[in-house]
Formats: C-alpha cells, sequence, structure tokens
C-alpha cells in the first residue's frame, strides 16, 4: 500500500511539473503551448501564428509543429514517421496500439428513439444522447452481455481522455481513472468476437463519436428531412475534424521541410477542417463509424419535426486540446408549425410519428442500455471537471 502511494504521490508531481512546465511556455509566447493550455475559445490566431513561424518549427516543448497542409500531407505519408497513439504512461499492451475499424450496426435508429422519448423536451445532448448511443453502438459491435453494458459505458466513460492525454496532462483523478477504464475494458473484450475492436479503437470511438453527434445536432438547420440528414452528417465531420491536433513520432532519424528530426522526436500536426486526408489516421479509420452515429441522430430528429436548439452555452471539457469536444449542451426539442415551415396551423410530433415499425427488430434491447438519466448520473463525477 505504501508503494503504491508512493507511485501515486510521483505520477501526481510529474503531471503537475508537467503542466506547470506548459504554462511557462505559454507565458513565454510559445503558441503550441498556448494550444495545449487550452484556455482559448478559439484556437485559430494560435494555428495562424505556428503557421507565419514556418512549414515545420520547433516549440518550446520540444515538439516538431505544423500548420501547413502541403507538409501535414508529407508527414502523414513519410514512411518514418508513426502516428502517436499511446499517452506517455504507455498504458496500452501489445497489439493493442491500433486503431481499427468499427463495424457499423444497423437498427441504432430503435435505441436513438428511445434515448430522445426518455430525455423528454429538455435535456443534455451529450449525457443523454450522444454517449449512451455511442457507448451502445460500440457494445453492439463487441457483443458485450446485457448485463455488463452498464460497466462497459463506464469503462469508455473513464477512457475519454486517453487522446488528449497523448498531448497534455491530465489531472491525477482523471488519469488513474483512464488506467481503471482500459483495465475494464479488457475484462470485458475477453469473450469478445474476431475482429471487434481493441480498448484504444474503442476509446478513440466512443469519445470522438460522441463529440459528433452533438456538433452535428447544434450544428444542424432545422426542420430537417431524412434526406437531408446524411448530408448534414457528411458536412460536420468534413467542417469539424474529431482531433484539432495529430500527434506523431519519429521512428527514424528523417529530414522534412528542410528540418532534420531526431529517431524519437515527437511531432503534431495542427488540423483545421478540410478534406480526409488531412485528418488524424486514427480519425480516418473511424470516420464510417462517425458518420453512422451523426446521421442515426439526426434522421430520428428528422423523423420526429422538430427544431433543436441550445437553452445555454455550451461547456467544453477541460484539458481537452485534441479533441476540443463538449462536456455539456443542454438543449430544447420543440415540434416545428406549419407557419414556421410556410403553411397554416401547427403540427406536433405525435405518438405515431415515433412509433417504431412492428417488423423492425432492435439491434440494442431496451434493458441492454442504462436509461439517459441514469447514465448521467454515473457519469457526474467526471463532469466536475468540465469548465
Amino acid at each position: 500500500m505504501t508503494e503504491e502511494r508512493e507511485e501515486l504521490a510521483a505520477l501526481g508531481e510529474r503531471l503537475q511539473r508537467e503542466h506547470g512546465t506548459l504554462w511557462l511556455h505559454r507565458l513565454k509566447g510559445d503558441p503550441y503551448a498556448a494550444l495545449l493550455c487550452d484556455v482559448d475559445d478559439d484556437p485559430a490566431p494560435l494555428r495562424e501564428r505556428v503557421r507565419a513561424a514556418g512549414p515545420l518549427s520547433r516549440s518550446r516543448t520540444g515538439v516538431w509543429v505544423t500548420a501547413d497542409p502541403r507538409t501535414a500531407a508529407t508527414l502523414f505519408a513519410h514512411p518514418g514517421i508513426g502516428h502517436l497513439t499511446v499517452p506517455p504512461e504507455e498504458l496500452l499492451g501489445p497489439g493493442e496500439e491500433t486503431v481499427t475499424p468499427v463495424r457499423v450496426q444497423k437498427g441504432l435508429g430503435p435505441l436513438c428513439a428511445r434515448l430522445l422519448d426518455a430525455a423528454g423536451p429538455e435535456f443534455d445532448l451529450v449525457t443523454e444522447v450522444a454517449e449512451p448511443l455511442a457507448a451502445a453502438a460500440l457494445a453492439e459491435a463487441c457483443a458485450i452481455p446485457e448485463r455488463e453494458r452498464g460497466r462497459f459505458a463506464e469503462a469508455l466513460a473513464a477512457c475519454e481522455v486517453l487522446q488528449d492525454a497523448t498531448v497534455a496532462p491530465q489531472r491525477l483523478a482523471a488519469t488513474r481513472r483512464l488506467r481503471t477504464g482500459l483495465d475494464a475494458l479488457r475484462s470485458l473484450l475477453d469473450g469478445a468476437p474476431p475482429g471487434a475492436p481493441g480498448p484504444l479503437a474503442l476509446a478513440v470511438a466512443a469519445r470522438t463519436g460522441a463529440d459528433l453527434v452533438a456538433r452535428a445536432v447544434l450544428r444542424a438547420r432545422f426542420p430537417l428531412s431524412a434526406r437531408e440528414a446524411g448530408r448534414a452528417a457528411e458536412e460536420v465531420l468534413r467542417a469539424e475534424p474529431p482531433g484539432r491536433i495529430a500527434p506523431l513520432v519519429a521512428r527514424t532519424e528523417t529530414e522534412v521541410a528542410g528540418a532534420r528530426i531526431a529517431g524519437g522526436d515527437r511531432l503534431a500536426v495542427l488540423l483545421g477542417g478540410g478534406a480526409a486526408e488531412a485528418t488524424a489516421p486514427a480519425h480516418r479509420t473511424l470516420a464510417p463509424f462517425h458518420r453512422f452515429l451523426a446521421e442515426t441522430v439526426l434522421t430520428a430528429l428528422a423523423d420526429r419535426r422538430v427544431r433543436v436548439r441550445p437553452t445555454a452555452p455550451v461547456v467544453r471539457r477541460a484539458r481537452a486540446p485534441l479533441t476540443r469536444g463538449p462536456a455539456r449542451a443542454p438543449v430544447v426539442v420543440t415540434p416545428v408549425t406549419a407557419a414556421g415551415s410556410g403553411g397554416s396551423g401547427t403540427t406536433t410530433a405525435t405518438t405515431a410519428d415515433r412509433r417504431m415499425d412492428a417488423t423492425t427488430t432492435p439491434t440494442v434491447p431496451p434493458e441492454a442500455t442504462p436509461s439517459p438519466r441514469a447514465a448521467a448520473a454515473a457519469l457526474g463525477a467526471r463532469r466536475g471537471e468540465a469548465r
């Protein structure tokens, strides 16, 4: 027990020291360090400062940084440079460091409808719809037994900081939860079918998938038709990449954009949206899953003939410079009136509008997923870290 306390104390001191060092570099004017401190609502000016420094420059943090699309494409295609997917603590074991595709599961529409029904007219888009839907889709892909799906969702929630931990030190409590969450995922995946995603793919897919769902709904122009749902999901995936920083590592000594890069050096590509080739490899692999989740929710809202609007400002997660995703997004759903769509009278979403086709068999049964309110309560502990 004493050894464990000493280890935790050493870990806490290291995380605090690394975080303090970032702030010192930020105060000295380093734009990349300022991005990692994650206190600027709009990171675009910082990306422009990095771009102005040249195609590839070295931050005071020791990381080579670029915001130049041409240099980014060169780095992504370079055989001597790999995508960094493991946090500095090296929490993943052999065979767990690769992000593999998540097979898109059909039949999530009924589950999404149940989540929206249970949430009511006012709810938190992140904790009551986006996160439970992503967790249920991944549980189905991994054939997680129904009795374990609550534990599976909790493990995914504990791993939400994994991507951001690759570029910025997290709080001690969050780092400890990450370790526990990865251990739980390994245990739960013991009976997973061949080809099921591993712990890394699950952690990345759950967090970025839920983020994309929330962003897609907040960006959508309501009222939305079912035909427009797919285009809206594609647009948000293009305009708002799942990750704003692609962390890389040089496997061998190499030269890029006139800079001599030593083996083992870290690199970072700053992303701001655009073509798929300007997206981190891990997120390109998961793009079909991201798109499917967003389209499922947008289609469900289109079928209900409703509008969705925020009731309060979106609260971003703290210390999340890579994902920059929402922690809370309170919204209200209201029926579309005929007057608002160019007619007269009022049209409300009826029970018939929401009724599931009798011939449809839900892929995920109702008892397989905790209620949105219960899921929100289970995730409450980590919400205290949101700004």
